[in-house]
């Protein structure tokens, strides 16, 4: 049976999906790091519950599924000040599921979340991503994104190393 991915805002019920996704990468070492060795507290579980139930939320998230085994296999969010001189942009973040990469999963995330996030008066995208992920930032690039610049030793992995990141823009 062919697969379809269908891609669609998240809700209330897929926190636990995005983070068996997370687990799952990190598992695999297909995702570098977590900020905190903990991808996935009870209390960040949470937190992301009340995100997703907000009738006025700091984020959105979109989620791909395949409707073969309604199977969470990736996602994308992106966060927003809600007042101040970064109010105009989002930041955004995403993972597909290992056993689903190259298939252009992520591809259609993102463009689902620029598209919603310019609709919603956006003027500005950002990402950062970590310069050893060649796919994220390929992916980036192919969206129109450009590297605007690179941070030194701005992450700490979870193995204790320390990586320079992409700061990658795209303007609507």
């Amino acid at each position: 049976m062919l697969e379809e991915i269908i891609i669609r805002k998240a809700k209330l019920g897929d926190e636990e999906g995005i983070a068996e996704l997370t687990k799952e990468g990190l598992r695999r070492k297909n995702f570098l790091y977590t900020g905190n060795n903990q991808p996935f507290s009870k209390e960040r579980i949470e937190r992301m519950k009340e995100d997703l139930s907000s009738r006025n939320p700091n984020s959105y998230s979109f989620v791909a599924i395949n409707s073969s085994n309604n199977q969470l296999v990736g996602s994308i969010i992106f966060s927003f000040m809600k007042r101040g001189r970064l109010r105009h942009r989002v930041d955004l973040g995403w993972g597909v599921h290992p056993d689903y990469q190259r298939r252009y999963i992520g591809s259609k995330l993102l463009k689902v979340a620029l598209s919603y996030a310019k609709n919603k008066g956006f003027k500005r995208a950002e990402a950062e991503v970590s310069v050893e992920n060649i796919a994220s930032v390929k992916l980036a690039k192919n969206a129109g994104f450009k590297i605007e610049g690179r941070k030194r030793k701005a992450l700490l992995t979870d193995d204790g190393r320390y990586i320079d990141t992409y700061v990658l823009g795209k303007v609507f």
